[in-house]
C-alpha cells in the first residue's frame, strides 16, 4: 500500500450550536475518546467502570492511515465523538460480529466504508444531544463523501435505535445479535446499511449543502505517530483490492462497541 498523503483538515461549526465538529488532533484528544465512550456506556449501564476509565474497543482502527475520528467540542472540551474507515486491509469493524454479510456488501463492488463509536457525554442530553448526534451525522457524511467518495456505508447500532436510524439515513437492517459481548459491555447490535443515493431529500440536500462550503480535500491530521490519513485512494475497490493486499479483519481486540446511540 503507498504511503498516505496528509491533506488539510477541515471545521464544521453549526449554526446556533455551542461547539465545532473536527477531527481529532493527536494522542490526547483519542484518549479523551476513549474516555468519553467509556463514560458514555457507563452511564447507559451497559458495564462497569473501568480502573482507568477508558474504553479503547480498536486501536488498529484508530492507527489505521483510512480512519477519521471527529470530535464535537465545547469550550475546549470534547463532548461527543463518531469514527469513520474505509474498508482495507485492516477490515471494517462490522467484519469482526457480520462477517458474512459485510462480505456480501463487499461483493456489490461499492466504495465501502463504515462509521462506528458515536458517543455523546453524558452531561449532554435532550435537544441539545439529540442536535449533537445529527450534527456528527452529517459531518461524517460530508468527511465520507470528501475524503472516501463513499458509495455505501455499514454501521451498527443498539436495536432499539434502529428506527430512529431508520428514518433519519433511510437505512437498511441487514442482521442482528441479541447479545454481542465486547470484553465488559455486553449489548444487542444490529447491521445497518446506508446508501448514499438513498439518503432522505431533506439531509442529503443538507450533506450537498454543507459540500459546497468545503473548500479543498477533507481528511483529517495523523492521530498517531508514524500515520497519517488520506482520502481513499479506490474506486469501486477497496484498498486491499486496489494495492494487491489481502483483507484481514481488525483483530479481535477491535471488536463492536455498542454506546448511547449504538448501543
Amino acid at each position: 500500500m503507498s504511503k498516505p498523503e496528509p491533506v488539510r483538515c477541515i471545521e464544521f461549526r453549526p449554526e446556533g450550536r455551542p461547539y465545532v465538529v473536527r477531527p481529532a488532533q493527536g494522542r490526547a484528544e483519542l484518549d479523551a475518546v476513549h474516555r468519553l465512550t467509556h463514560d458514555s456506556i457507563v452511564a447507559a449501564g451497559y458495564m462497569s467502570a473501568t480502573p482507568d476509565g477508558r474504553l479503547d474497543s480498536y486501536p488498529a482502527l484508530d492507527a489505521s492511515p483510512f480512519t477519521t475520528v471527529l470530535v464535537a467540542v465545547r469550550d475546549g472540551t470534547i463532548i461527543g465523538t463518531n469514527s469513520l474507515t474505509a474498508d482495507g486491509p485492516l477490515g471494517l469493524h462490522t467484519d469482526l460480529y457480520f462477517p458474512t454479510e459485510t462480505n456480501a456488501v463487499r461483493r456489490d463492488r461499492r466504495r465501502l466504508v463504515s462509521s462506528f463509536r458515536i458517543a455523546t457525554a453524558p452531561t449532554v442530553q435532550n435537544r441539545l444531544g439529540y442536535a449533537l448526534i445529527l450534527d456528527l451525522v452529517k459531518w461524517t457524511l460530508v468527511v465520507a463523501s470528501e475524503a472516501y467518495r463513499f458509495e455505501t456505508m455499514l454501521c451498527t447500532f443498539n436495536p432499539k435505535h434502529e428506527t430512529v436510524y431508520r428514518r433519519m439515513l433511510a437505512a437498511t437492517s441487514l442482521a442482528r445479535q441479541t447479545r454481542v459481548a465486547h470484553g465488559d459491555v455486553n449489548a444487542g447490535a444490529v447491521l445497518m446499511r446506508i446508501d448514499v443515493d438513498r439518503l432522505p431529500a431533506a439531509l442529503g440536500a443538507e450533506v450537498a449543502r454543507l459540500r459546497r462550503s468545503v473548500d479543498g480535500p477533507v481528511a483529517a491530521p495523523p492521530l498517531l505517530d508514524g500515520a497519517s490519513h488520506r482520502p481513499w485512494p479506490g474506486h469501486g475497490r477497496s484498498p486491499s483490492t486496489a494495492d494487491g493486499a489481502a483483507h484481514r479483519p481488525a483483530s479481535a481486540a477491535d471488536s463492536i462497541s455498542p454506546r448511547t446511540m449504538e448501543r
